[in-house]
Parts: C-alpha cells; structure tokens; sequence
C-alpha cells in the first residue's frame, strides 16, 4: 500500500509546479485593446492631430496659382452721393436762378489689373507655397510620429505593469504556501510562533504589493486612454506580450536616421523654402510690367442748375512699368539675407544628422545590452524558480529555515523585476531607434 505522506509529496510538488510554470489569471473579462486599435484610435480622436489636419490644409488651399499673382483682379466699383443745398445763379443773358437744389452723382465701373511680367516671381511664389503645403505634410507627419510613439510607450507599459502582477500573483500562491507550512510544521511541533508570525507578514506585504501593482496597471490605462481622447472606454484589457529580439544593422538605421529622419526632411524643406526667398527678392530688381484696364459710367443729375443730367462713360486701358533704380540697397540686402539663412540651415542638419547618429548607436547599444541582460535574467529566474520548488520540500521536511527559504523566495522575486525589466528597457530602446531612424510611422 502507498504511504500517504509520499502520495501527498508528489503531489504538492507537482502541484507546485503546475503553478509555478502556468500562473493562475486573475483578470477580469473585458474588452481587448490591442496597439492597432489605440494607435487608430489615438491619430482619430487626438485634437493636436486634427488641428495638424486643418493645418495642412489650409497650405493646400494656398498652394494655387491665383494666391501666386497669375490670375487678373477684376473688381467692381460704385459710389453714390446724393446732396441737398442752395443755389443762387445770375446768368449773362440777364437770368437769376434762386432756389433749393437737390442733385446726386452716381459712379460705377469694372477695373481690371494683372501682372503681365516681374521676373518669374509669380513661379517662384507658387513653387514656395508648394513647399510650405510640403512642409506642413512634414510637420503634422512629426506630430503623428510623437503621438505614435508615446502611445506605444504607454502600451507597452501597461504590459510591463502586468507582468509584474502576473510575477506578485504568483509569488502570492508561494508566499501562502509557505505559510500553510508553517502552520503545519507548528501543529505537528516541528514550527515555532515565530515562522508563523512571519510568513503571515510577509505575505500580507506581498498582498500590499499586489494591489500597488493593480493601481500601476490603473494610472498606466488612464495615460493611454488620455492618448487615446477616449474618455468614455476605461474599462480594456491589454493582452498582448512584449516581443524582442529582432536584428537591426546599425549602419542601415545610420543612413535611414541622416535622410528619412522627419526633423532632417522638415529642415530640409526649410532649406528649400529659404532658396526660394532667394530667388524671389532677387526678382525685385527686375522691371515690373502691368496692365490696367476699366470701363467707367457716371450720371449727375440737379433739380436747379444750368445741366439737369449730365452721363459719361468709357473704356481705358494701360500698362504700367516699375523699374527699380535705388532702394537704399534694401533689396540686396534681404538677398543675403537669405543666403545667409539658406547657410544657417544647412549647418542645422550636419548637426542634426550628427546628434541623431549619436542618440541612434546609444539607442542601439542599449538595445543590444537589454537583450543580453534579458537572457541572463531569463536563466536566472527559471534557476530561482527551481530552487523554491526544492526550498518548499526541504522547508516542509523541516531541512530548511524560514530564513532560508525567504532568501530563495527574495531572489526569485528580483530575478523576476529584472527580466520584466530588460523586456521592457529592450523595446523601448527597439521604438526610440525606430524612431530616430525615421521608421516609426512606415513599421505602423
């Protein structure tokens, strides 16, 4: 016959074991948020995104030859000034008009002006507000990729924060383990008072612990839902798991960090813009030939007077030439002002470029050192999750002390922050290189 007490040794251990590998859930149903779902939902609702938006385009609606000058002005104008006075009038024929006159002059007409040549400016203008609708794109792209990246840093908090829980869970199904035995250990007269008091402290501090982590699993949802704009859905699980390990090449993200980064495009098309002024105040000194043209009516009518009604009307046309002989120097001196600006551009992106190479190789770097902690600490925890499991025996043989074995306990709970930890320190590292190197938005 099989002695009980073996039975129930094999069994505990295997128990023990069971829960040690496949910790028991402890979340509640809810609905599933995935980093898809929040990044969509976080670039729809985002009020910076949307003002972004209307930004772009506006510079769209701008971007049209008629706000360059290629198109005429026409315009109607009419003026009506009716009048009242006295009028008192002695004519050489011998004549005498006195009375009261009432009169009223009427003006209307359609004048047209239009810019015939001034040096190709209008071109230039229409190519720099190409640019400016450009560099708008750029900047609500910039504004995408920041809400982007912090949506995915918050995500990926949440699941660092549940980790931790899912590690107290399990250390809590330990920790009243140990104290089950303790309590036994006392009624068979193996135990003291003292094990007992412990274990039970130390397992009403892991239960603290427990609902600390809970309340980190809270504030770090609230932040995503405020990424989000969705005040109306608290209540997500994230399910997700961190995944690292894949392999980046450093020169790859170099090159793709010099070019592609967005704040390079975005000075970039500021260096471009800066050409176009250029060009476009170097025009000034070019003539400037316009046309004009109109066709006016008038009418005057009196009540006293020697013309009752007196109308005219007609068509004109014209061209005016502006020519610019002295300015004071004014013009060439915005010139090189833009060519000095276009210069302090350039210098902006070779330091740019510098300093993005700089953060790219720490990024990477510590990138590749997560990764390699990570292992370590993957190793370590499953050798201190071995250990408890002889721990408990020993400790429930009496072979042990409660010292020892909440020394074992101790070091299973570190090695589990620190795997936890590098998991997470390796993927934020994977999103800032990602988004140094430009590739945030085009890897979403």
């Amino acid at each position: 016959m099989t002695n009980p007490s073996i039975f129930m040794r094999n069994n505990f251990k295997k128990l023990l074991f069971l829960l040690l590998l496949f910790p028991i859930k402890t979340y509640a149903q809810s609905p599933v948020l995935s980093l898809e779902d929040a990044l969509q939902t976080a670039l729809k609702n985002n009020f910076g995104i949307k003002t972004a938006q209307n930004d772009v385009q506006i510079a769209k609606n701008n971007a049209v030859k008629s706000n360059a000058g290629f198109s005429p002005i026409i315009n109607l104008i009419a003026t009506e000034t009716p009048s009242f006075g006295y009028l008192n009038q002695q004519l050489s024929n011998g004549t005498e008009v006195s009375r009261t006159n009432l009169s009223n002059n009427l003006n209307a007409g359609v004048q047209l002006s239009m810019t015939l040549y001034d040096g190709k400016r209008m071109y230039l203008e229409l190519d720099r507000l190409k640019e400016l609708q450009t560099l708008g794109e750029v900047n609500y792209r910039l504004r995408a990729e920041q809400l982007v990246f912090d949506v995915m840093r918050t995500y990926y908090n949440i699941l660092r924060q549940q980790d931790l829980y899912k590690g107290l869970a399990e250390q809590i199904d330990l920790y009243e383990e140990r104290f089950r035995l303790a309590q036994i250990r006392l009624e068979v007269g193996k135990g003291n008072q003292l094990d007992v008091l412990q274990a039970q402290a130390d397992l009403n501090v892991q239960k603290t612990q427990l609902l600390r982590q809970k309340q980190a699993i809270q504030i770090a949802k609230l932040q995503l839902n405020q990424l989000m704009t969705n005040a109306d859905n608290f209540n997500f699980e994230v399910k997700d798991s961190l995944q690292v390990g894949k392999i980046y090449n450093l020169e790859e993200l170099k090159n793709q960090a010099k070019n592609q980064n967005l704040n390079v495009v975005q000075l970039q098309k500021l260096v471009g813009i800066s050409m176009l002024n250029a060009k476009e105040f170097a025009t000034l000194l070019k003539p400037r030939l316009t046309l004009n043209s109109g066709f006016t009516v008038g009418r005057q009518d009196n009540s006293a007077g020697l013309f009752l009604v007196n109308q005219n009307g007609g068509l004109n046309a014209g061209v005016t030439l502006n020519y610019p002989i002295y300015d004071g120097g004014n013009i060439r001196r915005q010139i090189g002002n833009a060519q000095i600006e276009i210069e302090s551009n350039k210098l902006r992106i070779q330091q740019l470029q510098a300093d993005l190479v700089n953060s790219l190789v720490i990024s990477f770097q510590n990138y590749q050192n997560s990764l390699e902690i990570l292992r370590g600490e993957e190793d370590n925890m499953q050798i201190a999750k071995q250990s408890i499991v002889i721990a408990m025996e020993r400790f429930r043989l009496s072979r042990s002390t409660v010292l020892e074995l909440k020394q074992i306990q101790q070091t299973y709970e570190t090695a589990v922050v620190r795997a936890v930890s590098a998991k997470a320190d390796a993927k934020n590292a994977e999103v800032e290189m990602l988004r140094l190197s430009g590739g945030l938005l085009r890897n979403n």
